[in-house]
């Protein structure tokens, strides 16, 4: 089972070295992570309507970082 989208963006948050691997590789970090092929197509894409679609899904609050 693939990790959540949302789990990952917390845990980049929170997690110093996942963070420094994503600035050093955000796509390998994504797919290292377990995120499934449309969640890593996001990060691929930077596509941050899908992923502020997914907060407002989830119902959880959006928080603004900046990497």
């Amino acid at each position: 089972m693939s990790n959540s989208l949302l789990d990952f963006l917390h845990e980049l948050d929170t997690n110093a070295q996942l963070k420094e691997a994503y600035l050093a590789n955000p796509v390998a970090t994504a797919t290292d992570y377990g995120l499934a092929e449309e969640d890593i197509e996001i990060i691929k894409t930077k596509d941050w309507d899908a992923v502020r679609k997914r907060y407002e899904d989830s119902g959880k609050a959006i928080k603004t970082q900046s990497y």
